[in-house]
């Protein structure tokens, strides 16, 4: 964290912590940004301006920064581990949301074994609540969207068969165009640079993390 005097301070959250301090954050319309890469930080920047005391003549502008950093990388998540947060996540809209039994995680008719539930837990990736019910953190919700969203490049050949001036067919050789795909998506544009396909990419996955903290 930088605060609003530059001074740096680190410190370990849990899951809770976390998810109630981006909570408070989007509360007072603060700015929570998700890094565009598969880190899955979060940044969280509050501003305020005003006198900082009666002697002050003009207003500052001061600024405070919180860099959450998560301590396992999201973008490991396994299929399992996947199917579990989703299992979890659609519970929370439901009248019986998932919480933990006997070290187990019961969400309705579908159990997570204690050992699996357990890793979800030190990941950061689970918030228990004090009724006992259970919801996917945000750290947990940036881990779904990342690996949801693997998003990949194609390309398209553009050889074509000409005739020549003396009406001789022949093969042309033309430059791939490169295509950008993920869950379904597709860049409405073919380019010429596999680059510009993957800056695509990504930016489709930024605003799917974008959504989390809409």
């Amino acid at each position: 964290m930088t605060d609003y005097d530059r001074t740096i301070a680190a410190r370990t959250y849990s899951a809770g912590e976390a998810d109630a301090l981006i909570a408070s954050a989007l509360f007072d319309e603060d700015d929570v940004s998700p890094d565009a890469d598969r880190s899955g930080r979060i940044t969280i920047t509050h501003v305020t301006t005003g006198h900082r005391s009666a002697l002050d003549c003009e207003p500052r502008t001061l600024r405070r920064t919180i860099r959450q950093e998560p301590a396992y990388t999201p973008r490991q998540v396994t299929v399992r581990q996947y199917e579990d947060l989703r299992l979890v996540h659609m519970r929370e809209s439901e009248k019986s949301s998932a919480r933990v039994v006997d070290g187990r995680i019961q969400a309705g008719l579908t159990t997570i074994p204690p050992a699996a539930a357990e890793r979800l837990f030190t990941r950061a990736w689970l918030t228990a609540h004090p009724d006992g019910t259970l919801t996917v953190s945000y750290a947990g919700q940036v881990a779904m969207v990342l690996y949801e969203h693997r998003a990949e490049t194609g390309y398209v050949g553009t050889d074509k068969r000409v005739v020549d001036a003396f009406g001789v067919r022949e093969w042309q050789i033309g430059d791939p165009v490169f295509l950008a795909r993920c869950c379904g998506y597709r860049a409405d544009y073919r380019f010429d640079v596999r680059a510009m396909a993957q800056a695509a990419c990504r930016k489709h996955r930024y605003e799917r993390l974008r959504g989390v903290f809409a």
